[in-house]
Formats: structure tokens, C-alpha cells, sequence
């Protein structure tokens, strides 16, 4: 039997986009291998968001050629749009496919490697930069899934796409316009996924909020989220990011009185400042997302507010940076990514005057890492003392050997206990705080 290996870098799109390939690729005739293994044929899923991440697609790109010199390789996924040209360059590459053409590889492997008119891979022309013009992506959603092996959770992508235009941002230029899969898919992907033992499934997308904007709205993620509540056997349902802008009254109801939709909400902030989220060309300011953030914790008890931020943003000044810092503060995130901001070729920011230098976006982001601790610690503190229900991991805490978890408002949780209760959501009893995870006992 012919062997394969995946490589993922990026999103949890990615991750979903190359679980489908490894499917439909495996059913046809292929068995996976470890990636220390030479392989007959390698997909390489790449990431484009920053100039950081394209060298390093480049890097795993020659890294995968180098360690399975005989191997067929194909490379697809937002870089191999950006820059297929630059790819091609690159010795020992075999295919390129660009977005919104992944489909075709499986056509194209089960073809032999032999291109036709169906397989060759060609532009997909998502994007035009000049203009701003966008296409559809209506491939976005021929494979599906209907498993995540070494996950826990399973990812499931109802939406791609985005037309937003963050100054910053290259993706609407490589994913295309928002494409929104009908709910009647998402239902029997889900079923397939339950079947297959998933407790929880996070719905992901490129602007997840912006589901059903083609068609008016005429369906939305509230539609969504209420018919997935209703399948047997799913016990969980997480929002994996939505735009601070798009949470309404009606989503954070439909949260506060659920059951399965877990009290987490994952609202990137970019920055605490007006003037820098203005020239982010984000959507709202800064009041505008503290009072969300307050509508949330008004409604739902204890509810998780985790983010995104980038610092360092052409024209930050330090009164603009303590803005973001005093945002963060008020607003208690449970868990706070930070990432430094780098000129993205063909975006705006990267033409922008003000360019922050780089020991100062360092320390920055150093400065702005320990207040995301802080405020983590502070959260996890107020479940010292109670019961949270814990969905185990398939394998054990590798520093500890202890079971581990995350609860519905994803928090890490340590515990002692035997590996029948992996896969199965547990109540534990909080009991301290470390700094990256909380520790318990089972109450099984």
C-alpha cells in the first residue's frame, strides 16, 4: 500500500481543510505514516497571515522535500495562493494547488499524478488587490470530515471567507468572498462526527459571525447553533472566534440558556485604541467592545472571553499602547494571545507611516503578556472550590502523567484518574491554580 503524510500550518480551518483531504486521500488507497517516515506522497496545507508565516511554509516545504526525496509532493492551501509562483521555484516541489481547488487533489491523486483538464492545477483568481474584487469560493466545501484522529474535540468549518479588509490582513485576498455551507451539511457532518464518538464540536470559519451574509442572512449562526443543539449525543458546541460586532443580545441569550453551547466567547481585539483600530479598519472602538463585554457577563455566569491582540501596529505610540493595556485590564480575559505586528506585502499597514521598531514592539508584547497572566490567573481563581465538568483528553498530561481536560470555558484541568474516563466529560473539583492549567480531583 502507497503511504502518505500531512503537514498543517495555520488556523483550525487548516486543520479541517487537511483532515478532509487525509480522508478522502486515505480512501483511495493510501495509509498515513508517521511524518519521521519517507512517504510516497506528502500534502503540505500552508499558512499565509503574516511574511513570518510564509517562510515558514517555505522552510517546512524544503524540510519535507529533503526527508522524502522520492516522494510526490503537493502543496495547497492560502500561501500557495498568495505566491504559487514563488513555490513552483522551490526544487523538488511536485503540484501546486491554490485555494479553492483542494477537491481536485484528491481527483488528481486517484488519477495518478496524470493532468488533464479537471486535475491541472490553475489560478483560482480569488483576488484581485488593486481592485478589492473578490470571487466566491463555491469549492470551499466539496470534502467534509467525519473524524479528527489525536483530537479530542473535532473542528467542523461552516463558513469561508471574508471581506472585511483589515488593513493588516492578506487572508480576504486569498480566501475570497464569505461562502456559508447549508445548514442541512452541517447537520449530517455533525451526525458523522457524533457517530464517531466526538463530544464536542467547535465550529470554525474564516468570519464566522458573517455566516448566511451571501444570502442576506436569511439563515445566521443563531440558526446554526440551534440546530445543532437538538442532535443526539452532542454534548458540547464551542464558537471557535467571532467578531466583537456580531454578538447580539439574541446569540448571547441563546448561550446564557443552553445546555451544550459552551460560555466561551473568543472576540479578537486587535487593539484598546480608537485611533489605532481605525486605521486597522476594524469595525468598532474601543467603548463599543467593552460594552459587549459587559452585555456577556451580565447574562451568563462566569462566562470566558478570551482574544486576540496585535502590538506594534504602524503609528501605536506608547498613549496607545497603555489604551490597549487598560482595555485588557477592564475587561479580564481569560486567555489573550499576543502577536507582534510584521509588514504584510500587498496590504495596506505595510505602505503605512510609524512603523514601530522591533525592540519596541518586543518589549510591548512582553509588558502585555505578563497583564494577559495576570488576568488569566484572576479567572481561573473564581473556579477554586467548585465542580466543572471536564471533557478528558485521549492522552495524558505528558509533564505529569495526570488525566487533563478543558472545561466548556476552557480551562485546562490536571486530575488523577483512570484512562476509562478519557473521551468522557467528568465533573472535577477545583482545588488550585497553576499557571498554565488548574489542578483537581475527579468526582467520579
Amino acid at each position: 500500500m502507497k503511504t502518505c503524510s500531512f503537514i498543517t500550518l495555520g488556523c483550525k480551518v487548516n486543520q479541517y481543510e487537511t483532515q478532509a483531504l487525509r480522508e478522502a486521500i486515505m480512501s483511495s488507497g493510501y495509509e498515513e505514516a508517521p511524518s519521521t517516515v519517507p512517504v510516497d506522497l506528502c500534502v503540505i496545507n500552508t499558512c499565509t497571515v503574516t511574511s513570518t508565516s510564509d517562510d515558514k511554509s517555505r522552510q517546512q516545504i524544503r524540510k519535507v522535500i529533503r526527508n522524502n526525496p522520492d516522494a510526490t509532493v503537493i502543496v495547497t492551501g492560502c500561501y500557495a495562493e498568495s505566491d504559487a509562483d514563488a513555490i513552483r521555484t522551490i526544487e523538488g516541489v511536485g503540484y501546486v494547488f491554490e485555494k479553492g481547488r483542494e477537491s481536485k487533489i484528491i481527483e488528481f491523486v486517484k488519477n495518478g499524478f496524470v493532468p488533464d483538464n479537471n486535475s491541472t492545477p490553475v489560478s483560482s483568481n480569488i483576488r484581485d488587490p488593486r481592485t478589492k474584487k473578490l470571487r466566491r469560493n463555491e469549492s470551499a466545501f466539496d470534502l467534509q470530515v467525519s473524524k479528527f484522529d489525536g483530537h479530542t474535540r473535532a473542528f467542523l468549518k461552516i463558513e469561508d471567507g471574508c471581506d472585511i479588509f483589515c488593513s493588516y490582513c492578506i487572508i480576504p485576498y486569498v480566501r475570497g468572498k464569505v461562502t456559508s455551507k447549508k445548514i442541512d451539511d452541517i447537520l449530517f457532518e455533525a451526525e458523522q462526527l457524533v457517530s464517531n464518538g466526538y463530544k464536542e464540536i467547535v465550529l470554525t470559519g474564516i468570519h464566522l459571525g458573517a455566516y448566511g451574509k451571501e444570502t442576506g442572512y436569511q439563515q445566521n449562526i443563531i440558526d446554526v447553533l440551534s440546530e445543532l443543539q437538538t442532535l443526539p449525543g452532542l454534548e458540547r458546541i464551542r464558537l471557535s472566534s467571532i467578531e466583537v460586532n456580531e454578538v447580539t443580545d439574541d446569540l448571547i441569550d441563546l448561550i446564557a440558556d443552553s445546555d451544550s453551547v459552551c460560555p466561551h466567547f473568543h472576540l479578537p481585539l486587535q487593539s484598546g485604541d480608537d485611533y489605532i483600530l481605525k486605521r486597522m479598519n476594524r469595525k468598532y472602538n474601543a467603548a463599543q467592545y467593552l460594552k459587549t463585554v459587559e452585555r456577556i457577563k451580565e447574562r451568563l455566569e462566569l462566562p470566558s472571553i478570551s482574544t486576540d491582540v496585535l502590538v506594534g501596529f504602524p503609528g501605536e505610540k506608547r498613549e496607545h499602547f497603555e489604551n490597549t493595556m487598560r482595555l485588557c485590564e477592564q475587561a479580564g480575559f481569560s486567555r489573550a494571545h499576543i502577536f507582534p505586528y510584521s509588514p504584510r506585502e500587498d496590504t495596506p499597514a505595510a505602505k503605512m507611516p510609524g512603523h514601530c521598531k522591533s525592540p519596541v514592539i518586543k518589549e510591548r508584547k512582553k509588558e502585555l503578556e505578563s497583564l494577559a497572566a495576570e488576568t488569566s490567573q484572576r479567572y481561573m481563581n473564581l473556579f477554586v472550590g467548585r465542580d466543572t465538568g471536564i471533557l478528558v483528553e485521549n492522552t495524558r498530561d505528558r509533564k505529569t502523567g495526570k488525566l487533563c481536560g478543558y472545561s466548556d470555558r476552557y480551562i485546562k484541568v490536571l486530575f488523577d484518574g483512570p484512562d476509562e474516563l478519557m473521551n468522557k466529560i467528568v465533573d472535577v473539583y477545583v482545588e488550585r491554580v497553576s499557571p498554565q492549567f488548574v489542578m483537581g480531583t475527579s468526582k467520579q
